[in-house]
């Protein structure tokens, strides 16, 4: 078993620097400032371990530069040779596909010096970043299995999870746990996403008794095919701006409406807006379900990510817009806090 899962990582890890090809995203220099708690932690923390990351960034650039020259000046070039002279040889148009195959691998391992880099620079700088917004910790990838998502009402079918970018911690004794995700299923035709965004836990210190979903509200006809679970029946809502965004549904009519109590309805509403604002969400979902509040978000934006390899670590341009992204996830669970613990006091005087 473990031999075959060392594979299939190293193949995952290879897919994910292809990927890096069409989609990296180049932090360039904008008008976000850092907070005065960016700059405390910089001077103190990050900029005594600069020299060595930058002088690991000019490994691995090295490195990926002269892969890509490799892979684009002698590899694919002699690939197109090969299948050409196969062709000319007799042979069906089939050989073509060495050039595609030599494409996928090559720039693959091209480009994996620079996902290196990237895991590098995120393992030594984000744990002191997100150490600013309290007892926080980040690591590459998430904590919850296939498993554990496959329960929650929101998650869609998928037979692929991939996560990246974990931040895990407490506010306020609410336990807090952030990851992008990007939910895959399988068909005939390969693989298509089921989701893509990012997924936020919220532990809380009681139960919710009850089962509550709030969803997007898509017009009746998807509304239809997509309706939740048949033990959770449709709660009306007084909130006329809420009721045109989302729909709800729960197994208890009163305690959802404790849950979304005036206050919570319009912080919903106000955490939606800012992840359309900031990162073009196209949908937000929630469930609350026992002692969990489980957050959906739809994006396609690549959030908390360095510059590229090929800029000096010294140039910090990025850092203030990753401190921006990491503060948006974070004000989830502030946004909801307080209504949350509310809602702790109301079940334990109904207790």
């Amino acid at each position: 078993m473990n031999e075959l899962a060392f594979p299939l990582k190293e193949l995952t890890t290879y897919l994910g620097a292809f990927k890096l090809r069409f989609r990296r995203q180049r932090k360039v220099e904008s008008n976000i400032t850092a907070s005065d708690a960016l700059k405390e932690t910089f001077e103190q923390k990050i900029k005594p371990n600069l020299d060595a990351i930058e002088q690991r960034r000019v490994d691995f650039n090295d490195k990926f530069k002269k892969r890509r020259r490799l892979v684009n000046l002698k590899i694919l070039p002699l690939s197109v040779i090969v299948a050409l002279l196969l062709v000319a040889l007799g042979a069906d148009g089939s050989y073509f596909s060495i050039i595609v195959i030599t494409f996928f691998i090559g720039t693959g391992w091209a480009y994996k010096p620079a996902l290196d880099y990237i895991h590098f620079y995120k393992r030594k700088v984000l744990p002191l970043i997100v150490k600013m917004y309290g007892d926080f910790n980040y690591s590459l990838n998430a904590s919850f299995t296939k498993d554990e998502i496959k329960k929650w009402a929101l998650t869609p079918h998928f037979d692929y999870l991939k996560t990246e970018d974990s931040i895990s911690g407490s506010v306020d004794n609410i336990g807090f746990e952030f990851s992008e995700v990007l939910l895959e299923r399988g068909g005939k035709n390969g693989r298509s996403i089921s989701f893509q965004g990012c997924v936020v836990v919220l532990t809380m210190p009681f139960s919710f008794d009850s089962h509550t979903i709030v969803k997007q509200d898509l017009g009746k006809l998807a509304n239809w095919l997509t309706k939740a679970s048949k033990s959770t029946k449709k709660v009306a809502l007084e909130n006329v701006a809420f009721e045109k965004v989302f729909e709800v549904f729960s197994t208890d009519q009163v305690l959802a409406r404790y849950i979304l109590s005036p206050v919570m309805m319009e912080q919903l509403l106000t955490l939606y807006a800012l992840f359309v604002k900031n990162v073009n969400a196209s949908k937000l979902e929630c469930e609350f379900i026992d002692n969990k509040a489980v957050f959906f978000i739809s994006y396609k934006e690549n959030l908390i990510e360095p510059a590229w390899i090929t800029q000096s670590a010294f140039e910090l341009n990025s850092l203030p817009l990753i401190e921006k992204e990491i503060a948006l996830l974070m004000s989830i669970s502030k946004q909801l806090n307080l209504d949350l613990m509310a809602l702790r006091k109301a079940s334990r005087m109904n207790a």
